[in-house]
Parts: C-alpha cells; structure tokens; sequence
C-alpha cells in the first residue's frame, strides 16, 4: 500500500512537472537564465516609473511604463513556474525513491539520498512557502490576510487589468494580460486554498 501511494505521488508530480517543462516553449523568457531573468526585471522596474524627459509626451511615457508593467507579469510567471517546477521534480524523485526503497531497512539510505536532493533542488516546503510569500506580494495583501482580504485584492487587480479597457491591443500584449490574470487568480488560490489551480486556456473575466 506504501509503494502504491508513492508510485501514485511520483506519477502525478512526474506529470505536473513535464507539463511545466513544455510551457518553457511558449514563455518569452523560457531561454534566459535565472540571472538574466534579474537583469531583465531591474529594467523593466526602472522603465515602470519614468523620469520626464524632453520632448517625450505622457502618452508615450505611460506606454513603456505599460509595457514594462506587462513584461514584469511575464517574467514574474517564469519564475513561479520555474519553482513549481524544481519543486515537482524533487517530489517525483523522493516519491520514486520512497517506493523502490525498503521500508526499514532503506531507511538510513533514503535518507542521505534525501538530504542530497533537498541540498540540491530545496526542500519542498520551503518553495512552497516562497511561493506563497510571492503570492501575497503579487496581490498586495499581508501573507496571513484573510480569505475576504485576499479576494477583495484578486478583484481589484483584476478590474485594473480589465481586458475591455484595451480594445485593439495587439495579441501578445492581449496573451501577456491574460497570463496575468491567470497569475492573479492562481495566487490567490495558493493563498486561501494552499493549493494553486492549473492554468487554463483563459482567465476569469471581471
């Protein structure tokens, strides 16, 4: 029964984990390296709020200011889905060990073979926990905000990112909202459930 539970866990993770892996090819930033990734983000954080310059008009400004807002959410949703990731794997992996290993005897073993992968991928709980933390910092709401908080925060975010104020915009940009929302409402899911809901081909409309 042990072994089913684990071969089950290991199945599951596996799974989650290559469906996580193949959405690298449609991320913008799936090519670029944790390190390029901050790069990127320092950018696009400073082009977010704009100094005045000469002969740039508001509209212009307000623009790139959008655009850096947008590729922040996208580059933000790289990063979860790179945790979720590594996370995944190393479930699959001690769920793998778990059912091939004895259950006693093994014991010792499995163990250092654990602690080899935790010092290596992190230890579970601990990405869960950093994902939360990224999930209340997306929303705006303290990590231990109540569920009526957390959803009054996923409303408001998603009433600024209403898709019907940008009629006309171009289908990347259309996407990258989206992905957003999508991001706003798994946060919030992580958050009041504990659980983050799979994406789906579009978000919640407000």
């Amino acid at each position: 029964m042990r072994r089913l539970v684990f071969v089950a866990l290991a199945v599951l993770a596996a799974g989650g984990a290559w469906w996580l892996r193949k959405q690298s090819v449609t991320s913008s930033f799936g090519a670029y390296t944790d390190a390029q990734l901050q790069t990127l983000e320092t950018g696009y954080r400073a082009a977010t709020r704009p100094a005045p310059a000469p002969g740039t008009s508001a509209l212009a400004r307000r623009e790139a200011a959008l655009d850096a807002e947008l590729s922040l959410a996208v580059l933000e949703t790289e990063r979860h889905r790179r945790l979720a990731l590594r996370g995944l794997a190393l479930i699959a992996v001690l769920a793998t060990l778990g059912a091939l290993l004895p259950g006693r005897r093994g014991g010792r073993r499995a163990s250092g073979e654990e602690g080899r992968l935790v010092k290596a991928v992190g230890d579970p709980a601990v990405v869960l926990e950093g994902e939360r933390h990224k999930a209340a910092r997306l929303l705006g709401v303290a990590l231990e905000a109540p569920p009526a908080v957390i959803d009054a925060a996923l409303a408001a975010q998603l009433s600024a990112h209403d898709l019907g104020r940008l009629d006309g915009l171009a289908p990347d940009l259309r996407r990258v909202l989206l992905d957003r929302r999508q991001a706003l409402q798994r946060a919030r899911d992580l958050l009041v459930t504990g659980v983050a809901r799979a994406p789906t081909g579009a978000a919640p409309q407000q």
